[in-house]
């Protein structure tokens, strides 16, 4: 009896202590990209899904004021959920061109995310749908889990972090993005 007691403390503390271990490590990971992650935008090239590479920096090329980066899948049920109400949202800003969105589909399967992007409305808002299967949003973004979007100005500076799905069709979302296309432009 004494044995066996002995044996499950054992395998207690063998799980606890991997716990601490893995907690410890994935924790030096973030805080080592974290401060890179949100000072500026970062290089990165990702994929169309027409199969062309798209690199990120281009995209302040042609005077744009205003970056917003969505990471999001269709095997997400809250990304899912979330999905129409930021579509909503992007409606704002349709005839707007130096304000570029770009949705970017995390491990996921290109026919899966053009079947699904067929049943919903899409705005006419600079939207570029683009696919991240190499889990470059991990290593350069340091996403760790979607949704998730960032905000970046004209000089490629990171202004916001949203981390989890977000209700972008309240009104503290236009008047905070109206105070971004403000910031960003003085920037130019």
């Amino acid at each position: 009896m004494l044995n066996r007691i002995i044996v499950i403390l054992l395998v207690i503390a063998a799980a606890v202590g991997y716990s601490v271990y893995q907690k410890k490590t994935l924790e030096g990971q973030l805080e080592h990209k974290q401060g890179a992650i949100l000072a500026k935008l970062p290089q990165a090239t990702f994929e169309t899904l027409d199969g062309r590479p798209f690199d990120v920096q281009k995209v302040f090329e042609d005077r744009t004021s205003l970056l917003v980066v969505h990471y999001w899948g269709t095997w997400c049920g809250p990304c899912e959920a979330e999905l129409p109400d930021l579509l909503s949202f992007l409606k704002r800003f349709e005839g707007q061109p130096e304000v570029k969105f770009l949705l970017v589909a995390v491990n996921d399967d290109k026919v899966k995310v053009e079947k699904h992007l067929k049943t919903i409305a899409i705005p006419k808002a600079s939207i570029t749908w683009l696919l991240d299967n190499k889990n470059v949003h991990r290593d350069v973004f340091g996403t760790t889990r979607v949704p998730e979007t960032y905000v970046f100005s004209s000089d490629m500076t990171t202004l916001r972090k949203y981390v989890g799905p977000q209700e972008w069709n309240k009104t503290m979302f236009f008047q905070t993005f109206d105070e971004f296309i403000q910031i960003s432009t003085r920037k130019l």
